[in-house]
């Protein structure tokens, strides 16, 4: 009997070895978190009306596509305009809790998200739906820790409309824009966004890659603010001139939407891909 018991014992391990192996291989074991942002989606330059609605004209005259028409929604007078991956927002804040700029986020779905949001810890607002008249245009879930007031508002946005989705790149336009390569975020703590952009870690410069979209860099600053956008065109002097002929300014590789601030890139011809 003991000869019996001790050529057992080591089948036995085997077979929970080769039990535990099996249950990591078909994910029933703990789940690394899933992602619960898709992409940066839009990011938003907050000013007058006027200069709102007068920057969404100069845009739309560069034949870039809307991504929604220039009106009043809610808290904000707004426009958006496609970027290719990123949406810009032209907006005009007729409330305090408008804010000065907006980075919103894409996530999978908006079910399950504020359970996952609590599960990470992450503070959130409850999902906002913003109507016109009785049909839905979009979903908010706003996100405190990571905004500031009258300074940047930190976002999730679920669309229910198709033009609110960004593309892999833009279409043929005057300014040769192809997309968006990275947007820089300011931030007071930049590690604290480790936790709403998990599973992905952050490069040592600060640079998140996400499923889709833009690279996302987070960096060091006494005030939250979105910093910069690198846009990816085909000739930065063409670009340059095609944004004065619209009336936006631009300098040397710069370009000013409002607040936002374009660093312009030039790319090949056969560079002329994105993500998303």
């Amino acid at each position: 009997m003991p000869d019996a018991h001790r050529s057992v014992r080591p089948i036995l391990l085997g077979a929970v070895l080769a039990v535990a192996v099996a249950m990591c291989a078909s994910g029933t074991s703990v789940a690394a978190p899933a992602h619960i942002v898709t992409d940066l989606n839009h990011v938003t330059t907050v000013t007058t009306e006027v200069k709102a609605q007068k920057l969404y004209n100069a845009l739309i005259a560069l034949k870039l596509p809307s991504a929604w028409p220039f009106a009043s929604y809610s808290a904000i007078s707004s426009g958006g305009v496609r970027f290719g991956n990123v949406n810009v927002e032209l907006g005009a804040g007729t409330s305090p809790s408008a804010g000065n700029q907006f980075v919103t986020f894409q996530p999978p779905s908006l079910t399950g998200l504020t359970a996952a949001l609590d599960e990470r810890g992450i503070e959130h607002g409850p999902p906002t739906p913003i109507t016109a008249g009785s049909k839905l245009l979009y979903t908010l879930i706003e996100l405190p820790s990571y905004s500031q007031a009258n300074r940047l508002t930190a976002q999730f946005c679920v669309y229910n409309f198709p033009n609110g989705r960004p593309t892999r790149v833009a279409p043929p336009n005057r300014a040769g824009i192809v997309n968006v390569s990275r947007v820089v975020i300011n931030a007071k703590n930049p590690s604290s966004w480790e936790k709403l952009f998990a599973p992905s870690s952050p490069s040592a410069g600060g640079v998140y890659r996400l499923p889709g979209g833009p690279l996302v860099q987070l960096q060091r600053g006494r005030r939250n603010s979105v910093s910069a956008l690198d846009v990816r065109v085909k000739n930065v002097a063409a670009a340059v001139l095609a944004f004065r002929a619209v009336g936006i300014s631009a300098r040397g590789h710069v370009a000013n939407v409002g607040s936002l601030r374009l660093r312009l890139l030039a790319v090949s011809g056969s560079a002329v891909t994105g993500r998303h």
